[in-house]
């Protein structure tokens, strides 16, 4: 372990996040929400051959750009089929990516200050990246998000070798405004915004706005343009100018000033920071606005990353459509500053305290998963919880994660008041998150139910090929129309009529709703009551030959 370190500690980190987590990215499902309808995009636009311009069943689609849809794409053109383990490493990737990029700008802050940084603190920045709850969640979901960090990350990164002086400035003048394209050809505005409005506050605080047009000067505005010029052009040719109108100004000015989706007041990522940064929000947030974590701003690295941190913050906080993945990319910012700053502060009593409370919640997560078999009997409405919902929570595995858990927490402790070690409590904390996800892996088939619907549309086309029936029919489903990605073909959807009189109309299909919706004396009970249904997870599916109740 200390060989490891010695040798390099962000390769350690990678790999043992590589090992905790891969083998759930092989065994997890795509959620309907967002991952499913990318791919059901994605499919769309081989059928229809389309490169620039999307659509989901039809209606157009310009709320993303093209380069994470390419990327699926291909993915299907290559494999046959959508393989989700290799779609999650469109994620997973650039989030290690992400890490080695930023432990590498670490390096480079010792080799030009009189900063010095151990192989525990590099290791422990890398972990409190990697284990922070949004960025962790964004590492194995089917989303573009981690993928426009990167990019944001990287050219970022470029900025401060330029203006640092090292490597080939013509390479880095040509490589920065090519990385901010791509953070914008991958999710939107927000890719051009960040690291734009990021060096510009940070030569505001530097003293040296004069020199803007060094960095963001004709070549860098140029090549943004003819690259952005080309994408347009494309998009134009091959969807015509609604649905260049509805790129450039429905999805990016309509959303920052009157969001038709996600609209949140401008407080609340005042409320979110904490758990996207989680559990290291407090040391993180604490080490940015105390005034001894500000000398850490006395070195150009961390006067960027804290420029770059707060700016995104305000910066989407103005905006009208807000939700808590947005702030990813102040996450490897905040984690990465949060050690330059503890080369001034130390484990002093606020950092104890800011590493104690994930500490404690941890110790009594463990306890309470230790304690609710003994407890579960008096929990209302715990009876008409699924039986394999209850069998996760009772299952040994379970239990072995909370252990290690609390052997996390124990050692975080220890490091912060025996050891006075922030850095060794931190990492003791992320290892024992990681180590709890590597042995609650097993456990994801029996919760794939209750993510996505992979393994309902199977059983939908197995009662269908056996029985003879036509097609597929839903009620009370949450976004089914992207399930044709696991059919094969459209399903008929009659969720906006409780009545039931569209029975007669899904005769001739395999019809799939929720289990709750077949109470005693529902509608539906009566009504199918006669026809045997098949339980998949918390669905039940019926074969309708003939009309229900006959």
């Amino acid at each position: 372990m200390k060989t490891g370190l010695r040798i390099s500690p962000v390769m350690l980190a990678v790999i043992l996040m590589a090992v905790c987590i891969v083998p759930a990215l092989v065994l997890k499902d795509v959620s309907p929400s967002n991952e499913l309808r990318y791919l059901s995009i994605a499919d769309e636009a081989l059928e229809n051959g389309s490169v620039f311009t999307f659509s989901n069943h039809g209606e157009p689609y310009a709320d993303k750009p093209p380069l994470y849809l390419w990327l699926v794409m291909l993915s299907r053109l290559l494999f046959g089929c959508h393989g989700t383990f290799v779609l999650s490493l469109l994620s997973f990737v650039p989030a290690m990516v992400t890490i080695a990029v930023m432990d590498r700008w670490l390096i480079l802050v010792s080799r030009h200050s009189t900063l010095r940084f151990s192989s525990g603190e590099r290791f422990a920045a890398a972990m409190m990246t990697g284990t922070s709850v949004m960025f962790l969640g964004s590492a194995v979901v089917l989303r573009m998000d981690m993928m426009m960090t990167m990019f944001i990350v990287l050219s970022l990164f470029t900025f401060y070798k330029m203006y640092r002086g090292i490597g080939n400035a013509g390479v880095q003048g040509i490589l920065l405004p090519v990385y901010i394209f791509l953070a914008l050809f991958t999710k939107g505005p927000v890719g051009l915004l960040m690291p734009v409005a990021g060096i510009a506050v940070f030569l505001l605080v530097s003293g040296k706005i004069r020199d803007i047009g060094k960095y963001l000067g004709i070549r860098t505005w140029g090549i943004l343009a003819l690259l952005c010029g080309l994408w347009f052009l494309g998009v134009w040719l091959e969807g015509g100018k609604d649905y260049l109108y509805n790129l450039l100004f429905h999805q990016t000015v309509d959303r920052a000033v009157n969001a038709f989706h996600h609209k949140r007041p401008f407080w609340y990522y005042l409320t979110t920071i904490w758990y996207v940064a989680a559990p290291y929000s407090i040391a993180m947030i604490y080490s940015m606005l105390s005034r001894s974590g500000r000398r850490g701003y006395v070195t150009d690295a961390g006067r960027l990353f804290l420029s770059c941190s707060l700016t995104v913050f305000v910066m989407l906080s103005a905006f009208s459509s807000k939700l808590a993945i947005y702030l990813l990319p102040m996450v490897p910012f905040m984690a990465y500053y949060t050690v330059l700053a503890g080369k001034q502060t130390g484990c002093n009593g606020m950092m104890r305290l800011a590493l104690s409370v994930p500490s404690a919640i941890l110790l009594l997560a463990a306890v309470a998963v230790c304690a609710f078999p003994l407890v579960s009997g008096q929990l209302p409405g715990l009876s008409s919880m699924p039986e394999d919902l209850l069998s996760v929570a009772f299952s040994a595995n379970a239990y072995v994660a909370a252990a290690f858990l609390a052997a996390g927490a124990c050692l975080s402790f220890i490091a912060l008041f025996r050891k006075r070690s922030w850095t060794f409590s931190a990492s003791s904390i992320a290892v024992s998150m990681l180590a709890s996800v590597l042995v609650l892996t097993p456990l994801v088939p029996k919760l794939n139910d209750y993510i996505g619907y992979r393994n309902l549309c199977t059983v939908a086309k197995s009662l269908k090929d056996a029985s003879g029936v036509s097609g597929y029919s839903v009620y009370g489903i949450s976004r089914p129309e992207n399930m044709d990605v696991w059919l094969g073909e459209d399903v008929k959807d009659f969720s906006g009529d409780p009545t039931g009189y569209w029975l007669p109309s899904a005769s001739g299909t395999v019809l799939m709703m929720k289990t709750s919706e077949l109470s005693e004396g529902s509608t539906f009970s009566r009504s199918l009551g006669n026809i045997h249904g098949v339980e998949s997870g918390e669905y039940t599916l019926f074969v309708l030959k003939g009309e229900p109740g006959d």
